[in-house]
């Protein structure tokens, strides 16, 4: 019987000592027969009718709950969470016994905010190439947990078009409930004609259209080192024996040689305003913005020149 009294003395001491830790001064805690939870989670200051201490304001009473739904949040719970938090000192209770919370808006559909997340999306896609297949995209949207009330809209942070392949773009879901950041993956599924060696391609050969067939390949599954269009022929030739049947790669390329090793070029020698030209051997096989060694026919000495034009180069000193 000692022991029970001794208990609860403790306990009753032990609640005293909480309720002191509060506010210093006397206020009331008006709670109302009904509130909305717009954004989820309900704080004292939010439940309350009336001002409450600052300190108190922030006390979380509800967790976040399913939208559409409701609770029932009791003036004896909200008074054991105040004595837990220490800010129950002279507070006194006016209201009802107990409040109707209700959760408002509503969580997002995947396949509604998918379709809203295309729309906007779409305009980033670049025209499809002249004959070639129409280009599609594939979404990966994570899901939206956090519920959204009334109207809603997406916004995407990007202006730049697509790149075929995988792109990470950063969108937004604006709301009254406020504004929730999501990272969408979009791959885009884009056609570009590649080649295919009609025969064998000898290392050195200058490379033709007419030495491959074209087809349009999805180049969002393709390689990125793919070569696509046949423009990207031009001032090429292979950098290495290109098998018939093999798909034509970046690696396979490389600039045609508009002067070649042993051939006698026009060297300029330019000084400031004054340019004169003398007469040299490359050294080696250059294309058009490279930089090779030429031998100076009148002084014998080895300049380092950039290749201007079949069968010049330029050396500024």
């Amino acid at each position: 019987m000692n022991l029970a009294r001794t208990i609860n003395t403790a306990l009753l001491t032990l609640v005293a000592l909480a309720a002191s830790a509060g506010p210093a001064r006397a206020w009331d805690l008006v709670l109302p027969d009904t509130v909305v939870a717009r954004d989820g989670a309900l704080s004292l200051a939010e439940l309350a009718e009336g001002p409450v201490p600052a300190v108190a304001a922030d006390l979380m009473i509800c967790g976040a709950g399913r939208p559409g739904t409701a609770v029932e949040v009791s003036r004896a719970g909200v008074l054991r969470r105040l004595v837990s938090a220490g800010l129950a000192r002279e507070v006194r209770m006016r209201g009802p016994v107990a409040t109707v919370v209700i959760f408002a808006g509503r969580s997002l559909a995947p396949l509604e905010l998918q379709e809203s997340v295309r729309r906007m999306v779409q305009p980033l896609v670049p025209p499809a190439q002249a004959g070639a297949p129409a280009s599609w995209i594939e979404l990966d949207v994570p899901r939206i947990e956090k519920p959204v009330a009334g109207s809603w809209q997406v916004a995407v942070d990007r202006t730049e078009p697509l790149k075929p392949g995988r792109n990470l773009v950063r969108c937004e879901v604006r709301s009254s409930s406020g504004v929730h950041g999501f990272t969408v993956t979009v791959v885009l599924h884009a056609f570009g004609e590649a080649a295919v060696a009609l025969q064998n391609v000898p290392r050195g050969s200058v490379l033709m259209p007419k030495l491959f067939t074209w087809s349009w390949q999805d180049l969002g599954a393709a390689r990125r080192d793919l070569v696509v269009g046949r423009e990207s022929l031009a001032g090429t030739s292979a950098g290495r024996t290109i098998t018939a049947g093999n798909s034509l790669r970046r690696p396979d390329l490389e600039a045609t040689p508009v002067v070649r090793a042993g051939d006698q070029v026009e060297l300029r020698v330019v000084r400031g305003s004054v340019a004169v030209s003398v007469q040299a051997i490359a050294r080696q096989n250059g294309a058009l913005g490279q930089t090779i060694p030429v031998r100076n026919e009148l002084t014998g000495r080895l300049r380092n020149a950039r290749v201007t034009a079949p069968g010049i180069v330029e050396w500024r000193n």
